[in-house]
């Protein structure tokens, strides 16, 4: 389980988070949730060790990860989907997804999981990553971190910009990482995609936690997300 307990981070002098506190649990999707500017990407920055927290714990399984290098990170088993897929570009979809086994020494039946999972990924294995299409990236993306064969994946804003196929087949990987016993962190602003995929939903605003519900609780009064989103 991630257990992240009142964090503080700040980018140079200007604070960004002031007391972020959530649990992702093993076999549920958690979702992150707030405004623009709330301070998600950086939940998950922090997470990933990419912005040093000033303040609080980050910990998976109890093993804290806070004071840990970024490189050490994925190696913890954590698979990160960052916000515009930061794929190898001039890199072909096989050598991207080689990044991705190299992180933790996994092998050819993990590729082939993977693939299994993207079987549009195995048609392209040649073709450089930059001449996927969104959707592809995506999926190229997402099959990298699994490629770790992770206990937590985080991903952030998965389907923006992609059209109702490719969302739909994004979904389906993400309720089969639960399926699979998985924790999920999931930075989602599609209401449809919360309401229906949330165990739990973690409400930020202004770099703190205002709320938290169970997903139950979300889908009897999604009025909720309409208080605190303002959609």
């Amino acid at each position: 389980m991630l257990e992240i307990t009142d964090i503080h981070a700040a980018y140079g002098r200007v604070n960004a988070l002031y007391g972020v506190s959530l649990s992702a649990r093993a076999g549920e999707i958690t979702c992150l949730l707030g405004r623009n500017g709330a301070g998600k990407t950086t939940v998950m920055r922090a997470i990933m060790g990419l912005l040093p927290i000033t303040g609080g714990t980050i910990t998976l399984d109890g093993t804290p990860l806070h004071n840990l290098r970024a490189d050490c990170i994925p190696k913890q088993r954590i698979g990160y989907v960052p916000q515009g897929r930061r794929l190898f570009a001039e890199l072909s979809v096989a050598e991207n997804i080689e990044v991705g086994l190299m992180a933790c020494g996994e092998g050819h039946d993990t590729r082939d999981w993977v693939l299994s999972l993207f079987p549009r990924l195995r048609e392209r294995l040649k073709q450089r990553a930059e001449t996927l299409s969104g959707g592809e990236q995506q999926m190229l993306a997402t099959a990298r971190a699994l490629c770790l064969r992770p206990k937590l994946l985080l991903l952030d804003e998965p389907t923006e910009g992609l059209q109702p196929s490719m969302i739909a087949q994004i979904r389906d990987v993400v309720l089969r990482m639960r399926a699979e016993g998985l924790a999920v962190l999931l930075v989602e602003q599609r209401m449809q995609a919360i309401l229906s995929m949330a165990d739990h939903a973690v409400f930020i605003e202004n770099g703190r936690t205002i709320d938290t519900l169970r997903g139950d609780a979300l889908r009897a009064n999604p009025e909720t997300l309409t208080k605190h989103l303002g959609v």
